[in-house]
């Protein structure tokens, strides 16, 4: 072989060489380059999930948040919006004073006082109720560009808002008056829409007179005056608590009309005992007069039988442990019992005493879930929101949140329920124009004989329907005092 030939195939030896190389470096670039964009891809979609969760979940938190001082930045420069009720009477309204181009003297006015003051809450010293919750649409025009520039030319302040409320003035002060002279709450909605008709909290406040009395109800512990204890007030539940209890019987026994027990005052267990109130002997009880009579010696052995894990899952389907549907202020409730639990505890908690508790607004939406034969409307306060030129910019649908038992389930639930104000501890609704149904409770707060009384349930006349929950506190054990609290609110609703 010549050396030319030699040189030749070695040049090309070379060529296939680097070639080969190339297409190797080609295929780790290109992997490489997909690597990237996918990693680069996955990123992207996470930012946008992590963005469309901050815009729909984060967002109104923010702008709402009593820290954020950027929006209340705008109250210098906009007139804060007007809160109505739903027949559109003033709740909160802002005071001009005729100079709507000198926003530095505006007062906010209160036209109900007291009445409305933990749902309306205050702008001062902090934010509270709707005041906090929509601060938002009560600073912001929400106009068009066009609008927002004639406003500008013409020297016109920015008008923000108007929130358009659920609430009933008449519901409200009914509920309002009910507690009158006594601590407590009333949290009373419609168990068709969801609507909160009202939310009252005792002891209350002037809104107007804020300033002035915000020491003295900051430094006096006892009585927490800004706490809506209607949402946020977390209350041992007494005998109410006998529904949940009930509704886990019935999940665990289908034979549970066939229910029997011969009280005689007490339940004895291994090492302590459970009377009923004053020791009083129900005798003979099916299950419908347990519940009517509130018999703590038939529901304590109830509880005893129950299976704990099946139970506690009950509870939480009930939003025990839970998030509650509430776009404003709230507190858990809490549903304590676990496999570890002790007999007495388990006995206890379902009785209603122990460690559980609630709030009213929690109790107030089991009630409208049974009301609505096991499903729950999902509560809300604001039916919609619209600017200066009388635009609604956004407005609230009505929408099942859960359901949270089976349809018959709650026609049984009613039947007792029925029980308790025809014949039981509810009776004084008995003679009523409306057909009403509940369950009554007083729970044991201290050693002194002082119970926090309690009712939860609803009533209808016609097509109309409404369902409440009023908790009283530090009541003489024995009284009745929430069931007449109910009633005046129902009378009022209905009459």
């Amino acid at each position: 072989m010549s050396r030319k030939e030699e040189r030749r195939k070695s040049k090309a030896s070379i060529e296939r060489r680097k070639s080969k190389y190339a297409k190797i470096e080609r295929k780790k670039l290109n992997r490489q380059a997909m690597v990237t964009t996918v990693v680069i891809s996955l990123i992207f979609v996470f930012m946008i999930g992590f963005y469309a969760n901050f815009v729909v979940n984060q967002s109104p938190k923010i702008i709402n948040n009593t820290y954020n001082r950027r929006i209340d930045g705008s109250a210098s420069k906009v007139v804060r919006g007007t809160i109505y009720s739903k027949s559109k009477k003033r709740l909160a309204y802002t005071d001009t004073k005729g100079t709507e181009t000198d926003l530095s003297d505006d007062e906010r006015k209160y036209p109900y006082g007291k009445i409305f003051s933990h749902a309306i809450g205050i702008t001062t010293h902090g934010k509270y109720g709707l005041e906090k919750m929509c601060n938002y649409d009560l600073l912001s025009s929400q106009t068009s560009a066009v609008q927002k520039i004639i406003d500008d030319f013409s020297d016109t302040e920015e008008r923000g808002c108007d929130v358009y409320t659920t609430l009933s003035v008449s519901t409200q002060k009914a509920a309002y008056n009910s507690l009158s002279g006594y601590k407590g709450a009333v949290f009373v909605m419609d168990p068709n829409t969801g609507e909160i008709r009202a939310m009252v909290s005792r002891p209350s406040y002037d809104p107007e007179s804020i300033d002035d009395i915000w020491d003295k109800i900051t430094s006096d512990s006892s009585d927490s005056r800004l706490v809506n204890r209607a949402t946020q007030g977390k209350y041992i539940p007494g005998s109410i608590f006998k529904i949940i209890t009930t509704l886990e019987y019935m999940k665990e026994n289908k034979n549970y009309s066939d229910f029997s027990y011969n009280c005689n005052g007490k339940a004895t267990f291994n090492n302590f005992s459970i009377k009923c109130f004053d020791g009083t002997a129900h005798y003979s009880v099916d299950l419908t007069h347990a519940f009517a009579y509130s018999c703590n010696s038939a529901f304590s052995t109830i509880g005893n039988e129950l299976n704990v894990s099946k139970f506690r899952k009950t509870a939480e389907k009930l939003l025990f442990n839970q998030e509650l549907p509430l776009d404003m202020d709230y507190n858990e409730s809490v549903f304590p019992l676990t496999k570890k639990s002790s007999q007495f505890d388990i006995t206890q908690t379902s009785i209603g005493q122990g460690k559980t508790t609630v709030s009213p607004a929690h109790m107030a939406m089991i009630a409208s879930a049974i009301a609505n034969n096991g499903v729950l409307m999902k509560p809300y306060i604001v039916d919609h929101v619209q600017n200066s030129n009388g635009t609604v910019v956004k407005s609230t649908e009505q929408t099942e949140y859960k359901r949270l038992m089976k349809k018959a389930q709650a026609k049984q639930l009613q039947e007792y329920m029925r029980a308790v104000c025809e014949y039981g501890t509810g009776k004084v609704m008995a003679y009523s124009d409306y057909t009403a149904y509940g369950k009554t409770g007083t729970a044991e707060v201290d050693k002194k004989d002082n119970v926090n009384s309690w009712f939860v349930g609803y009533a209808k006349k016609g097509k109309k329907k409404v369902a409440i929950a009023v908790v009283l506190e530090n009541m003489p054990e024995g009284s009745n005092s929430a069931v007449n609290c109910a009633k005046e609110v129902f009378d009022e609703y209905f009459n």
